[in-house]
């Protein structure tokens, strides 16, 4: 009976956590062979970059509201510096983007970070 007990506690204790997949496995989830700007890229400064008070429409500089902005900031190596390496400062202020996205952006820069 004591066996029995101890089998049974220790398979309900091992199912008792919590692991994010992408955090144990960090490199099998993200797929940068197919990082196009509008579908990967543009939507990520959108939400993390380009928002009220921050760089859109002038707030702050560089303005990352269009295309052009965004590819001049990457061609000049700001993008990459700041938003994958936190180098000087990471951006977002609060802290720099999951590695997947980090890794996205890189690959869209190193491919000549087109409009596509």
């Amino acid at each position: 009976m004591r066996t029995l007990l101890t089998a049974l506690l220790a398979l309900a204790l091992g199912g008792c956590y919590y692991d994010v997949e992408e955090e144990l496995y960090p490199n099998r989830l993200c797929d940068v062979t197919n990082v196009t700007f509008s579908g990967t890229v543009q939507p990520l400064i959108q939400g993390n970059c380009a928002v009220p008070g921050c760089h859109v429409a002038g707030a702050q500089t560089p303005d990352l509201g269009s295309y052009a902005g965004i590819k001049a900031t990457a061609d000049a190596g700001v993008l990459v510096g700041r938003a994958v390496q936190g180098n000087p400062s990471p951006m977002p202020p609060t802290g720099l983007l999951p590695d997947c996205d980090r890794r996205r952006i890189e690959a869209w820069v190193n491919a000549g970070a087109p409009n596509n």
